[in-house]
């Protein structure tokens, strides 16, 4: 990707949807010398105008103000059914793309959006922010150090699916595992290996979509790993965790707040506590967004690139058709980086 010239020497971000991630997107992204926020617009103009008042910046007239006011970079925060479209219209008018996760609602649409992003001179980022939550990183250097997962257990236990009320609606959200498990789809891979195999039960109590899950997975390293996720467990935490077991070794996540590794052998348990942090750099939104900022100005890859954010959606497909047609259902091999 060739470096990316700005007429003012500095990054002009959009923010499309003013609600809670267009807070925490703008909050960093304003604090960045290299950006200035050029607009806020959402489908509730009260709402735009008090994040654009917030942000000192102007609250403008739907993605359409946003790209007549000329913007280098759009942020979209927009309920998950207008990620796609959104980033779509964008790139054909040649402004960058940070997207919220899902990408889209469907792979198939997932892949012509990637068509799109790839083509010369496009830029087009997915906001799967635990690559850069603390700790993962932490994580990312005990397995540099020669850890190796064999066996692993993660759980996403969400308090309900009522907050905001749109996303227990698939028609809106994609679905539990669009809206929610795509980022331990990635966190599996990432962490252990390509996902070959997938089995599922699922059940959909209280809401009007599947939001009980357990899934088994098989690794082609020979690494298997269980998930269990709902959407109705009260907000007792750690909301999440993740476990991986190695040669009598563990590394235990809570949350993102601290990592315990028992190296084995006799070796003092590490706990490494990253709770007293702020929200946005403890949950990865800081340093995300840095490297975004930092991407588009250089040319260098991002971290989360359209290819990934699609591999988490097939991932959900075939999950789905696990479900669905009761039997494990193979994976395809992701791409080649």
């Amino acid at each position: 990707m060739a470096q990316i010239e700005t007429e003012t020497g500095m990054v002009r971000v959009g923010i499309l949807g003013a609600g809670g991630m267009g807070r925490t997107h703008g909050s960093v992204l304003a604090a960045d010398p290299r950006v200035r926020i050029a607009g806020i617009a959402d489908v509730d103009p009260a709402r735009a105008k008090t994040l654009a008042a917030e942000l000192a910046a102007p609250a403008l007239d739907g993605l359409k103000g946003l790209l007549a006011v000329g913007i280098d970079l759009l942020v979209i925060t927009t309920p998950n059914r207008w990620h796609a479209e959104s980033a779509g219209m964008a790139l054909e008018a040649g402004v960058g793309v940070l997207s919220e996760k899902p990408m889209a609602l469907s792979a198939a649409e997932a892949l012509r959006l990637c068509e799109a992003a790839e083509k010369p001179g496009r830029f087009y980022v997915v906001g799967h922010n635990r690559r850069h939550a603390p700790v993962y990183s932490r994580v990312q250097e005990i397995l540099a150090d020669g850890f190796r997962p064999m066996l692993a257990s993660f759980k996403m236990h969400e308090g309900d699916f009522r907050t905001p009320a749109w996303v227990s609606d698939p028609q809106v959200s994609g679905g539990f595992l669009y809206e929610n498990l795509v980022h331990f789809f990635d966190l599996m891979e990432w962490l252990i290996a390509p996902i070959a195999q997938v089995s599922c039960l699922a059940r959909g109590p209280f809401y009007p979509d599947l939001n009980d899950f357990v899934l088994s997975v098989a690794f082609t390293d020979g690494a298997i790993a269980a998930l269990t996720a709902t959407g109705h467990a009260s907000w007792l935490q750690p909301a999440e965790r993740a476990e991986l077991v190695g040669d009598h070794a563990a590394v235990v996540v809570e949350g993102l707040d601290r990592v315990i590794h028992s190296p084995g052998d006799g070796v003092e348990i590490r706990i490494h506590d990253y709770s007293r942090l702020p929200r946005e750099e403890r949950w990865g939104y800081r340093d995300q967004n840095l490297e975004v900022i930092t991407s588009y100005l250089t040319g260098r890859p991002a971290c989360f690139s359209a290819r990934k954010a699609l591999r988490t959606l097939v991932i959900a497909d075939a999950i789905l058709a696990s479900i669905r047609e009761g039997r494990p259902v193979t994976v395809p091999p992701p791409p080649p980086d």
